[in-house]
C-alpha cells in the first residue's frame, strides 16, 4: 500500500538543520528521510481491532513540525514514537476488516479514530487517566502490547492516514453522523483540540477578558466554541497573517493583532491602554503587565508564546498552554510571582457536557451540524497523496497562499 514515512536519521537531521536554513524544500528532498513509498498493511495487533481506509487524512501543524526537525530528538513525545512512522492522525476513514471479537463494528462505517492508544487497546485495565476519560494522558503508553506507540501516525506498527489503511483498536472509533461532509468530518480531530483546551478550563464568572494566541485552527477553534458556549465577555487575539486575522474576526474575536499591527505596537501596550496600566519594562526591555487579561489560550506553546502569556494574564490569572511548540529555557518566575495556574491541554477525550459525558468528537460532530466550524473556510487545501510535497511548500507558506488547514484525498 501506498504510505508517507518518516524516521530520523542523526547524519541525516543534521544535513537538513544546516542546509534548511537556506532552503525549505531540502526537509521534503531527497536529503531528508520523508518518502511516499509501497509497504505492507499492518496487521491487526488483536482480534478487537479493526483495519480502516482513510477517506481524507488531515496535516497537523504537529506533522509539519516533525517533518522540520523542529522538535528535537529528546523531547518528550520521541521517546514513544516507534519509527519509522506513517504520518498522519487527523482523520476520516471507512472501516474495511475486522477482528473476530470485533463483529458489532459494521463493515463500511464511516469513523473518527481517536488517535491515541491507551490502556483498552493495550489490553490493559485503566489507569486513572482512562477511567476519567483523560486517554491522551494515559499511564501506560509504555505498557502492555510492545511495539504500538502511543498514538496513530506516530508509530509504523499501527501506520497512519497518510496512507491507504492503517489499524485501530474499537475503543479508538467514533462514527461520524451521516449529515457531516468527509470535509467536515477530517476537521474533528484538530477542532476538539479546541474544544478539549476550553472545557479542561473555561471561562467563570471571574473571566470577562479572553486572549488567544496563534490564529491556526486550534487558536479559530477556541474562538468559535467560546462564543457556541455562550461566552459574551471580550476575545483579543493574536494572528501571524492578515487572512487569519479577518477569519478571527468573522468567527467572534472583538479584536484580533496580526503582526503588522504588533510591529506598529504590541500587545503589551496595547492591552496596558485598555486597562489604563503602565507596561513595565524589565532591565533588557522585556514587557510585563501587573494587570491583563483574565485567561490566555496558548494556541502555538513556543518559547515567546508562553513567556508572554505569563506576562500578559492578570495577576492571580490562568494560562492554558494547547500549541507544543516545544519551548526551552522559558522565564517561568511570573508563575509565583503573579500566583498563576498554568494547565496543559492535549487531544481529546471523555467531557463532561450539558449534564452528561461525551467523546469531544461527538461533540464536535453537533456543533459542526448546527452551524459551528464553517469547513468552507477552514479546509482550504485538499491534495492527493502523490502532492506531498507540493502540500508542504504550500503549507510552510501559509500566508501567501491563504492556507488555513489542509487534507490529503487518500481514497474515496
Amino acid at each position: 500500500m501506498r504510505a508517507i514515512t518518516f524516521h530520523i536519521s542523526v547524519p541525516k537531521w543534521f544535513l537538513c538543520k544546516g542546509l534548511g536554513r537556506f532552503r525549505k524544500s531540502v526537509y521534503w528532498g531527497r536529503v531528508s528521510t520523508l518518502r511516499l513509498r509501497d509497504i505492507p498493511e499492518q496487521p491487526l495487533p488483536g482480534d478487537d481491532w479493526v483495519r480502516v481506509r482513510p477517506l481524507l487524512g488531515g496535516v497537523c501543524g504537529s506533522d509539519v513540525e516533525m517533518i522540520l526537525l523542529g522538535n528535537p530528538p529528546d523531547s518528550f513525545a520521541k521517546a514513544f514514537v516507534i519509527e519509522p512512522v506513517v504520518l498522519g492522525h487527523e482523520n476520516v476513514a471507512v472501516v474495511t476488516e475486522r477482528g473476530p471479537a470485533a463483529r458489532d463494528v459494521p463493515e463500511g462505517m464511516r469513523v473518527n479514530v481517536d488517535p491515541v492508544i491507551a490502556c483498552s487497546a493495550r489490553g490493559l485495565a485503566p489507569c486513572p487517566s482512562c477511567r476519567a476519560g483523560q486517554f491522551c494522558a494515559c499511564h501506560n503508553q509504555a505498557q502492555g502490547q510492545e511495539g504500538l506507540g502511543f498514538s496513530v501516525g506516530h508509530s509504523g506498527a499501527v501506520g497512519g492516514s497518510w496512507a491507504d489503511s492503517f489499524v485501530a483498536h474499537t475503543s479508538q472509533l467514533v462514527r461520524v453522523p451521516d449529515g457531516l461532509t468527509d470535509a467536515q468530518a477530517v476537521l474533528v480531530d484538530p477542532i476538539s483540540a479546541s474544544v478539549h483546551a476550553v472545557l479542561r478550563r473555561p471561562p467563570t464568572d471571574e473571566d470577562q477578558d479572553v486572549l488567544v494566541l496563534g490564529c491556526g485552527l486550534v487558536g479559530l477553534g477556541i474562538i468559535v466554541f467560546l462564543r457556541a458556549m455562550g461566552f459574551k465577555g471580550r476575545i483579543f487575539a493574536t494572528a501571524r497573517y492578515r487572512f487569519q486575522q479577518t477569519l478571527a474576526l468573522h468567527l467572534g474575536a472583538d479584536e484580533c493583532w496580526d503582526r503588522r499591527d504588533l510591529k506598529q505596537k504590541d500587545y503589551f501596550d496595547r492591552l496596558a491602554a485598555m486597562y489604563g496600566l503602565r507596561a513595565v519594562r524589565g532591565k533588557y526591555g522585556k514587557k510585563i503587565l501587573l494587570g491583563g487579561v483574565d485567561l490566555v489560550y496558548d494556541a502555538l506553546g513556543n518559547r515567546r508564546s508562553v513567556e508572554d502569556s505569563l506576562r500578559l494574564v492578570r495577576p492571580q490569572g490562568t494560562v492554558v498552554i494547547v500549541g507544543m511548540g516545544h519551548p526551552r529555557w522559558v522565564d517561568w518566575d511570573p508563575v509565583p510571582y503573579k500566583q498563576l495556574t498554568v494547565m496543559g491541554s492535549h487531544g481529546r477525550g471523555i467531557e463532561a457536557w450539558k449534564g452528561g459525558h461525551r467523546h469531544t468528537y461527538e461533540i464536535v460532530h453537533d456543533l459542526m451540524a448546527a452551524g459551528h466550524f464553517p469547513a468552507d473556510r477552514l479546509l482550504t487545501h485538499i491534495f492527493p497523496l502523490e502532492d506531498y510535497r507540493t502540500a508542504l511548500r504550500i503549507l510552510t507558506h501559509k500566508g501567501r497562499h491563504g492556507a488555513v488547514h489542509a487534507a490529503f484525498r487518500v481514497s474515496g
